[in-house]
């Protein structure tokens, strides 16, 4: 079975405003799906009011937001208890360092990368400062970017509380094996995991049951959806950390992570997320009786596929061009290899040829990314940074072939 390619653009009316236009910077913001547009134009226009009073706009308002909840909560295997709906990743996560971080202690440590996005990264070695936490950097290899994790074993002890890691970077593109990486941890140490899906989950919405993590945390506003970000928090952990919520509401699930309380008409528009991948299962499998997390893992295997046949001529091309070096894995034959492409032109700036491209109606950018960390460990000025070409699965076999053909021209 093939990913209906034209049934999927259907559902994003943007596609349709420059037909020729080649959307490649997906990874800093997608498209937003027509269902997702949909429940926030009816709640601007119908239910624009405080939520969960007895009147009926107010209680449609309430169960509106409702269902975006519920349904995440669904569709990601986990207690609606343990859902935190936020303004943003950066936000979430620089509120989990306030709730995680004033737990520790001095002579505690934890484990960071150097690979990630600075949302989860910098807030982290922050607090640890604060706290006289010590801080361990499990690195990169230098050349390729990606983790080993053979170079993690030794900073694990009995000192480590948490470990901070991504699903998949930014601009190194290749997948972490999260479930083994975190069994790994934990049969070394106590430490808690946390984890940045933000690059992920465009591509997959994972079972987070299923990966034993202790946090989790992405952006719907790169998977087709409103401006806001899901955090998921175990349960089990929960009385180990401080609410940040006003003090007459601590102890609520839904307020401790989020002080800044939920952006009403957004909340309600994330289930519009989860419609567009019903709506996608239906179309390819025709059945509705299996449960979320399933149908999510059916769609998978039809994006990977797709999404794979984006990447494979883009890699091949840039990994053997004497005038580029590409950062991260050259092949997508392990399946763990997103169409995130990121690339540093040896003879020209990064910036000029992003612009060339532009130029050529091809959206992409170039710069450090908020992996400015990564990019200057690399061995790469971060000012100028790297190229970055970022494809999601409503992108087509013929925006790989205008990629290429004006790639091709810029370079030479």
């Amino acid at each position: 079975m093939q990913l209906d390619i034209d049934f999927v653009r259907q559902q994003f009316v943007q596609l349709n405003d420059e037909p020729d236009f080649v959307f490649a910077s997906n990874a800093g913001g997608s498209y937003v799906c027509n269902q997702v547009n949909e429940l926030l134009e009816h709640y601007n226009r119908h239910t624009r009011v405080q939520p969960y009073s007895n009147y009926k706009s107010s209680s449609e308002a309430g169960a509106a937001m409702d269902r975006a909840k519920q349904d995440w909560a669904a569709a990601l295997s986990i207690d609606l208890s343990e859902l935190t709906i936020g303004p943003s990743t950066s936000m979430n996560t620089y509120v989990m360092s306030q709730a995680i971080g004033d737990c520790w202690r001095s002579g505690d440590e934890i484990v960071v990368t150097n690979q990630d996005h600075e949302a989860n990264n910098g807030v982290w070695r922050r607090k640890a400062i604060e706290k006289d936490v010590t801080i361990r950097e499990w690195k990169v290899d230098p050349d390729s970017g990606l983790l080993d994790i053979e170079a993690l074993l030794p900073l694990l002890n009995n000192k480590t509380r948490w470990v901070f890691f991504s699903h998949c970077s930014n601009l190194v593109g290749t997948v972490n094996p999260v479930a083994s990486i975190t069994k790994t941890i934990k049969a070394h140490s106590a430490a808690r995991v946390f984890v940045d899906a933000v690059a992920y989950a465009p591509h997959h919405i994972s079972d987070l049951k299923a990966l034993g993590i202790d946090g989790y945390a992405f952006s719907l506003y790169k998977v087709f959806g409103p401006h806001q970000g899901v955090m998921y928090i175990n349960q089990s952990i929960r009385d180990e950390l401080v609410s940040q919520a006003h003090y007459f509401l601590s102890g609520d699930p839904g307020k401790d992570f989020n002080p800044a309380g939920p952006q009403h008409a957004q909340v309600a528009a994330c289930a519009g997320v989860l419609d567009y991948f019903k709506l996608l299962h239906s179309h390819h499998f025709n059945d509705s009786n299996i449960e979320m997390p399933q149908k999510l893992a059916d769609i998978h295997g039809l994006i990977q596929q797709h999404e794979n046949q984006l990447a494979a001529p883009i890699l091949e091309f840039l990994d053997t061009h004497a005038d580029v070096r590409l950062i991260g894995k050259a092949t997508v034959r392990d399946d763990d290899r997103p169409p995130t492409i990121a690339f540093k032109p040896l003879k020209q700036s990064s910036q000029k040829l992003a612009q060339q491209l532009q130029d050529t109606g091809i959206g992409t950018e170039n710069g450090h990314f908020y992996a400015h960390r990564l990019v200057r460990d690399l061995g790469i000025d971060p000012d100028d940074g790297v190229v970055r070409i970022s494809l999601v699965h409503y992108n087509r076999q013929q925006d790989v072939a205008k990629i290429l053909t004006q790639l091709d021209r810029a370079l030479n």
